[in-house]
């Protein structure tokens, strides 16, 4: 079974709480995390520590680790603005911050599952129709080199992205824009698009989903909401 987080944001309580319960009630089970562990949140050392501790998972770069990446590098970032909520990541880390630089660097900034007849592309973003989705999952580089390939816009590529749209043939699981719930969009009965970034930093859920033979969301009230795939 698969179990995918997003946009944590430091809320580690929720996530632990989230975490501890998932592996009690579940086995066998591959996380991915579509990124945003950062930032806003108090706790942002604590959840990557979790993150790093579980064994079997996929780890994907988000916008935040993205602008404090280029924070870190010397170059143009609003990663420190109140907005973003890079100081609380400052704050969370101290001097350790630079120990985990490689990590953040050697992220993943897309993936692929195929799940019964579906073909699950996870990221942190939406993906624009113009973004070279192909080309993206398998390329071998990292985040940047793959921009500077292919001239993608920073502001276009799959961490940044907003707006859900139809891309025939796969069905795109992210984060990056925070929602009341979780929001499943189809086309002509078809899944398409699934946003699970229920706004736990700003004062609602952290939402996790399970794909098994169907598509489960659990929040960090241990609340279900059960869907189909």
């Amino acid at each position: 079974m698969i179990v995918v987080f997003s946009d944590i944001h430091g809320c580690f309580e929720q996530f632990k709480r989230l975490v501890n319960y998932i592996e009690r009630v579940y086995s066998d089970i591959k996380y991915i995390f579509l990124g945003d562990f950062i930032d806003r949140g108090n706790d942002s050392k604590k959840v990557v520590d979790l993150v790093l501790e579980i064994k079997n998972k996929v780890v994907l770069l988000g916008n935040h680790e993205e602008m404090m990446l280029r924070y870190m590098q010397g170059k143009p970032s609003s990663w420190l603005s109140q907005n973003n909520g890079g100081l609380k990541t400052l704050k969370s880390f101290g001097k350790k911050l630079n120990n985990y630089i490689p990590f953040f660097q050697e992220l993943s900034f897309i993936h692929f599952e195929k799940i019964k007849d579906f073909n699950f592309v996870f990221s942190h973003a939406n993906i624009s129709m113009s973004f070279p989705l192909r080309e993206a999952l398998s390329f071998k580089g990292n985040f940047w080199k793959f921009l500077e390939e292919y001239n993608v816009p920073l502001k276009g590529s799959n961490i940044w992205y907003r707006v859900p749209e139809y891309i025939d043939g796969y069905v795109v699981v992210h984060g990056h824009t925070p929602i009341n719930e979780p929001v499943v969009l189809k086309k002509d009965g078809k899944i398409y698009d699934i946003n699970i970034d229920t706004g736990c930093v700003y004062g609602g859920n952290l939402t996790a989903m399970i794909i098994e033979e169907n598509i489960t969301f659990i929040n960090d009230d241990l609340k279900y909401l059960e869907g189909r795939i």
